[in-house]
């Protein structure tokens, strides 16, 4: 199994970063997984695909497209994502879509067991 840098808490408060070593996936490691993946650029690092859209600069400084242009990036970035994680991540995945109601964007996971992990993020 990979090791997991834990950045997502599972409650409010200061996030502290945790090297968790070989661990079961849990819905907060998968939307970490897939955070990755949706918001960081496609044709670098790791990733190295033509695929994808790079959602962080929409996010950053305000520059967030209508609701409605958002929506059709986040559901192209939340296709891509899935497609990219490999076969077993892929099968704990029912689904995983994102939108966006007054710049802020929700993500939201659905495992295979009926688990749902929601997370917002906005432009504070």
């Amino acid at each position: 199994m990979p090791k997991d840098v834990l950045m997502i808490p599972d409650k409010s408060g200061p996030v502290d970063f945790t090297i968790k070593g070989a661990s079961q996936d849990t819905g907060l490691l998968l939307l970490q997984r897939l955070y990755v993946m949706l918001f960081s650029d496609p044709n670098v690092g790791f990733r190295d695909s033509d695929g994808g859209q790079t959602l962080l600069t929409l996010l950053d400084g305000s520059n967030i497209p209508p609701d409605s242009v958002m929506n059709s990036y986040l559901q192209i970035g939340c296709s891509t994502a899935v497609s990219m994680l490999d076969a077993s991540d892929k099968a704990n995945i029912k689904s995983f879509t994102g939108t966006c109601t007054d710049g802020k964007v929700t993500c939201t996971l659905i495992l295979a067991d009926g688990t749902t992990v929601k997370g917002q993020l906005t432009n504070g």
